[in-house]
């Protein structure tokens, strides 16, 4: 587990194989998000990536950055990407940037990779 101020990502299959898991904990901020950013680099666009911010503590608008790119060049590339929280303090600012309406919000790994 991440200490505060710090951030742990994963990278790693889903359990059917078909989408690739990036699993976030600890807090998603300036500091923090250049690894997020390496994590998504390791995956193929043009796959679907389940994005899971179950473990996060913090997010600002560095992750949300990072989001809405991932979301965009996954798109130009024929590919998916999902975020797994259930968190209300991200949920609201995903709301507030409308970015919920880009990237499809899932409760579970399972729902967000069609399992």
């Amino acid at each position: 587990m991440a200490r505060p101020g710090e951030v742990e990502v994963h990278v790693q299959a889903s359990p059917d194989g078909d989408a690739t898991v990036v699993r976030v904990e600890g807090e998603l901020d300036m500091a923090t998000c250049p690894e997020l950013e390496q994590a998504l680099e390791s995956a193929d666009l043009a796959d679907l990536v389940v994005i899971d911010l179950s473990g996060c503590t913090f997010f600002d608008s560095s992750a949300l950055r990072v989001l809405v790119q991932r979301a965009r060049a996954a798109e130009a590339a024929g590919g998916t990407t999902a975020l797994v929280t259930t968190d209300p303090g991200i949920l609201r600012v995903l709301e507030i940037a409308t970015t919920d309406t880009m990237l499809p919000v899932h409760d579970t790994i399972e729902s967000a990779a069609g399992l």
